[in-house]
């Protein structure tokens, strides 16, 4: 036995000398094929700018993102690389420029940080709260590099800087030409008031007897908030309204320019934006937000606009606005599209919360409803409600776009997609899904020996809650017919 133990000790002894010697050459090896990485990264890494994005028969095209974030670490990764932050949108601005219409959620307040007290205003400024992000003057050059239309500023960061955030962002978005929807100085009309048809709400902004304690109807949700089909179920309520209250006369649009409003220190939260695609349909675009901090809200003040109950001396709630504002889109507009800043971050699927406010959208005329916050994908869905007029709005529901332009490193942080609604030239429609990685704070479209998977993974999200007659696989997009499902039927209203 002793010389069993005696021999073991040798032969460790033996292996300990041997691998020592070879410890050296070994690391050498290791920081070798580490430093080959880290230098051939922006070969192997890096894909062809696309060309040609727009096949021949796609009329019009609506480009739509999720979250953006300029500031930060890529803020940092641009000027370490000594290129403007537009390098962000290197590989998708073809797909923008080849749009009639963009649109995103922009995760940050625009400021001027090369101020000489940029540091000590931000100390000043600062909101009650664990992150504060903002984005440089830069942000807005790449916005207009990228070809944005409209941002919405309806997120839980716009006012991270209290009024140090507001009036900087308003004053340099004047005169860039890219519209703002979900931010003002006020909320509501002239004076701050909230204007609303109809008193037939409760303390939580849904119907008295309609919604129970959690704003869920009580026939609908189970007391543990689950429910295989949010959309299904007994009798609706109507949103608040009566059966023909929305009326068939238009309300007025305010002609007025952003810049104009800007100036006039004058603008809604509540905001509708409006698009006339050349030859097409008018669109609409609102932003509102149901993740917030108490002092975010606009009302009688500068804020965004929040699902909760509103600024000061006011006493509605932001959801009944938003069903008022989208109704009145629907009238003027034939595209209605929403943002909407909500959910959990991180979550795998909507909760039942969005999924409720999801509904009393499309029951409001809703066409396209844009999600993000969660900072990945998730699912998309079809809504068929009962509008209060009682015809069938069909509804676009994407729950939550991911990440575009952001710094978070985890693998589905990173998983991205660019979503483009088109109206092909025989009238028809669809939206397509191109599935995109988010590498160095830039999106491309997935490439390398691993897309079929990554595609794949990206695409079994998104179709999760889709029939499966309504969706397939074309040139690595994954394509909704919006025929089938029933969503944008303006050229019938015509």
């Amino acid at each position: 036995m002793e010389k069993e133990k005696k021999d073991f000790k040798e032969r460790m002894r033996a292996w300990t000398m041997r691998e020592r010697k070879k410890a050296l050459p070994h690391s050498i090896i290791a920081l070798a094929i580490v430093l080959l990485i880290m230098f051939t990264e922006p070969f192997w890494n890096s894909v062809d700018v696309p060309e040609n994005t727009r096949p021949d028969n796609v009329e019009h095209r609506i480009s739509m993102v999720g979250d953006m974030m300029t500031g930060r670490h890529v803020q940092d990764a641009a000027e370490q690389a000594g290129e403007p932050l537009s390098r962000v949108f290197r590989y998708t601005a073809p797909y923008f420029h080849e749009s009639d219409y963009v649109t995103g959620n922009l995760e940050v307040p625009v400021m001027d940080d090369r101020m000489d007290d940029f540091d000590d205003l931000l100390d000043e400024y600062e909101f009650d709260k664990l992150i504060h992000l903002y984005g440089p003057l830069g942000t807005i050059e790449a916005l207009q590099y990228a070809g944005f239309d409209s941002v919405n500023f309806a997120n839980n960061h716009t006012l991270d800087y209290g009024t140090l955030s507001f009036d900087q962002t308003m004053e340099h978005m004047k005169g860039t030409g890219i519209e703002m929807v979900g931010i003002g100085h006020r909320l509501g009309d002239e004076t701050g008031e909230i204007v609303v048809e109809g008193d037939e709400f409760g303390e939580d902004g849904f119907e008295e007897d309609g919604w129970g304690e959690e704003g869920f109807e009580d026939d609908e949700f189970a007391q543990d908030g689950e429910s295989d089909d949010p959309a299904a179920g007994g009798e609706e309520d109507n949103g608040g309204m009566e059966d023909g209250d929305a009326g068939n006369e238009e309300p007025a649009r305010d002609e007025r320019t952003q810049d104009e409003i800007i100036e006039d220190e004058n603008m809604d939260a509540a905001r509708i934006s409006y698009h006339e695609l050349e030859n097409g349909p008018t669109i609409a675009v609102l932003g509102i937000t149901d993740v917030f901090y108490p002092n975010f809200s606009a009302g009688q003040s500068y804020g965004v606009f929040t699902t909760s109950f509103v600024g000061e001396g006011t006493s509605s709630s932001g959801l009944e606005l938003m069903q008022q504002r989208i109704r009145e889109a629907d009238q003027n507009a034939d595209i209605v599209m929403v943002h909407v800043h909500w959910g959990e971050e991180y979550q795998v699927g909507y909760n039942d919360e969005q999924a409720a406010m999801a509904r009393i959208m499309s029951r409001s005329g809703a066409d396209v409803i844009i999600g993000h916050h969660s900072h990945v994908l998730e699912e998309v869905e079809i809504l068929s409600m009962e509008a209060p007029d009682g015809t069938t709005n069909s509804t676009l529901v994407m729950y939550g776009l991911g990440n575009f332009v952001f710094d978070q490193g985890w693998t589905r942080t990173k998983e991205s997609t660019l979503a483009q609604l088109d109206i092909l030239d025989d009238g028809s429609s669809q939206v397509s899904f191109i599935p995109m990685n988010v590498i160095d704070s830039t999106p491309r479209a997935t490439q390398g020996i691993m897309k079929p998977y990554r595609d794949w993974r990206m695409f079994r999200t998104l179709r999760k809650n889709l029939d499966r007659d309504l969706w397939h696989t074309e040139d690595g997009r994954l394509v909704v017919d919006l025929d089938a499902a029933g969503v944008l039927d303006w050229e019938r209203n015509e």
